[in-house]
């Protein structure tokens, strides 16, 4: 015959007033927040990077049928801005 036991909830009384229970929620609603909100606003700006890029390349090539000559490192600058990650120097360490 099978055993079966009966699940119990534990009292669980947290007290609000309490400085560290406080402390300890907002942190865990700041963690959260940070841990959804970071991710969305950097994939937001990379498919915005993304259109201008498209944007630039579009650009690019009209201005080399129009005139022969490809926008210079300064237009490019001009028209889209370096993210921090286009200013990393990679480096092998090995």
């Amino acid at each position: 015959m099978r055993c079966r036991r009966q699940a119990t909830r534990a009292d669980l009384s947290i007290d609000w007033s309490s400085q560290e229970a406080l402390v300890g929620v907002a942190g865990a609603v700041l963690g959260v927040g940070l841990g959804i909100g970071v991710p969305i606003f950097y994939i937001s700006r990379d498919s915005a990077d993304e259109e201008k890029l498209s944007e630039l390349r579009e650009l690019n090539r009209k201005t080399y049928k129009e005139t022969g000559e490809y926008l210079t490192e300064d237009q490019i600058r001009e028209f889209r801005k370096p993210r921090w990650t286009d200013r990393r120097e990679f480096q092998d360490d090995d």
